[in-house]
């Protein structure tokens, strides 16, 4: 049992009508203006300007932050609220409140019993399909909305009644590679198992005697059983591997969707596409929920935004400017695709601080490219061209669909994401900009205060301007006495090269000279 993921229920009140008086959906995130989604899911790694002093072999280990970054664009912002409708809609028909339900569990057991399929679910269920090109950042994406959402709820009392219940709101599985349904079925007990401790896959998983046809119903009754509130399956491309099985998993989703009236998420290329344009949404037509195609970015003002993001972080000791040309360079090598993008980043850091060149340049982009993007290289020169034809040959990358593209082009306000993101970027640059105004007027110069600000932050992080200002003018005052000290040190030392040169011309030994000098006292002297 992972402990880790359990979260005591905490009711909230709810606006929307249909979600009052459901304890599942009450005890939800509260639902999130788009402001709030781009602050939840944003994430900037910390960085130091100091670190790009240290040791080649450090600042090669510090790169690996960037693959923490989390930049918020409008397709996370669509993508966080379908998900947060999904989850409230599809709960409305499954409230343990309501008599029914208990109801629908009974029917659930006697299904098993009896080897059947049992109670159908009577409300439409919702889900969609992600669909989009290897490295654009789906999984990713879904994964951190997910983790905004507490995955398994401890339910004891709800309106001073007594209710003891364990409720899974989400759950993601990835799709066999053999695109076997068993295997998935398999898959779900095991993770069930490791998150309530739970005995499902012993008890039912192991046995080679339980046909799929059994196992659909126990797995339909379990979803039942801990509310579960949306099932994610991830790469699903690899269904369009085998022909049959196609058919067979597909069928699968649907039947786990209309049985249980849990939404469905399916993550995957676009090599599943056909199959699944073919088949499941076919079986799910009229489900009133659109697929999501999630482009590549295109080169710009979105892109320019990504770019901002990752480009502070740099490592190098003369790190570059973000110019047009490398903009420009960035797409040319990346074609949009953020995974690519951010690992030439990488690699071309990497690449120039092993050189001790310590500054990117648009040429070193288009090196790494070339020298270290081998595989990825021809599905990136076939984007390049725009021939259809060419980009086809290459399914994980290529969108056959191009009214599903326009249909599912995502339009927000540039300035909602653009200034929510630039207040989080900037916040710590205006705390710093405060401080350094505020010593100024206490009489420091502004390099001195910028200075003294720099070694505060560098070493802690202050929970207010206050005391920002307090410690890096003490931190002044500290410095101050260390230059003065090391201009007295220079002075002696200065003082003790004339002796001994003047004593050199007068033949006199070094010892001699500092002792004439007074510089060197003998025994009695001391005592």
């Amino acid at each position: 049992m992972n402990n880790e993921h359990f979260y005591q229920a905490i009711y909230q009140e709810q606006v929307i009508k249909e979600y009052q008086n459901h304890p599942l959906i009450e005890a939800l995130p509260q639902i999130l203006s788009k402001s709030e989604v781009v602050e939840m899911l944003s994430h900037y790694p910390y960085f130091n300007e100091k670190e790009r002093e240290l040791d080649a072999q450090y600042r090669l280990h510090l790169i690996q932050r960037l693959f923490n970054l989390f930049q918020v664009l409008p397709v996370h912002v669509d993508m966080e609220s379908r998900i947060s409708k999904l989850i409230r809609q599809g709960y409305i028909g499954r409230n343990p409140m309501n008599p029914l339900y208990a109801s629908t569990l009974l029917q659930g057991h006697e299904a098993i019993q009896n080897k059947r399929q049992g109670w159908f679910n009577q409300t439409m269920p919702r889900s969609f399909t992600i669909i989009g090109p290897s490295g654009v950042g789906k999984s990713t994406a879904v994964g951190k909305i997910l983790e905004q959402i507490p995955q398994v709820i401890i339910h004891t009392k709800y309106k001073d009644k007594d209710f003891n219940f364990t409720q899974l709101a989400w759950l993601r599985l990835e799709c066999p590679h053999d695109g076997s349904v068993k295997g998935l079925v398999n898959q779900f007990f095991i993770a069930v198992d490791g998150l309530l401790g739970t005995p499902y896959f012993n008890k039912f998983g192991r046995s080679n005697k339980l046909s799929v046809n059994t196992l659909i119903p126990i797995m339909t009754q379990v979803c039942r059983s801990i509310g579960l509130g949306i099932l994610v399956i991830d790469e699903i491309q690899n269904i369009s591997l085998r022909g049959a099985g196609a058919n067979l998993m597909l069928n699968f989703f649907v039947t786990l969707s209309n049985v249980i009236g849990t939404p469905l998420i399916l993550i995957g290329t676009p090599k599943a596409m056909n199959v699944l344009q073919r088949e499941f949404r076919q079986a799910r037509r009229g489900s009133g929920q659109g697929d999501m195609v999630y482009e590549r970015l295109k080169n710009d003002q979105y892109w320019q935004l990504f770019l901002e993001a990752i480009w502070q972080y740099q490592w190098v000791q003369k790190p570059a400017e973000l110019t047009k040309e490398m903009i420009d360079v960035m797409y040319e090598e990346s074609q949009g695709i953020i995974d690519i993008a951010i690992k030439l980043f990488a690699l071309t850091q990497t690449r120039a601080i092993s050189t001790g060149k310590e500054t990117l340049t648009a040429s070193l982009i288009t090196k790494v490219t070339s020298e270290n993007l081998k595989l990825v290289k021809p599905m990136l020169n076939a984007m390049k061209t725009g021939d259809s034809k060419l980009i086809a040959q290459y399914e994980d990358i290529h969108i056959p669909f191009d009214e599903v593209m326009n249909n599912e082009r995502i339009i927000l306000e540039r300035n909602t994401i653009v200034k929510t993101s630039t207040k989080i970027n900037n916040e710590k640059q205006q705390f710093k900009e405060e401080a350094i105004f505020r010593l100024n007027l206490l009489g420091l110069s502004k390099e001195k205060a910028k200075r003294a600000v720099n070694q505060v932050l560098g070493n802690e992080e202050p929970t207010n301007l206050q005391e920002l200002v307090k410690k890096a003018y003490q931190a002044s005052l500290e410095l101050e006495l260390i230059n003065k000290a090391e201009i007295k040190q220079r002075n002696i030392d200065g003082d003790l090269r004339t002796i001994v040169k003047v004593g050199k011309e007068q033949g006199i030994t070094n010892y001699q000279s500092l002792k004439n000098a007074g510089i060197i006292k003998g025994i009695k002297e001391v005592g």
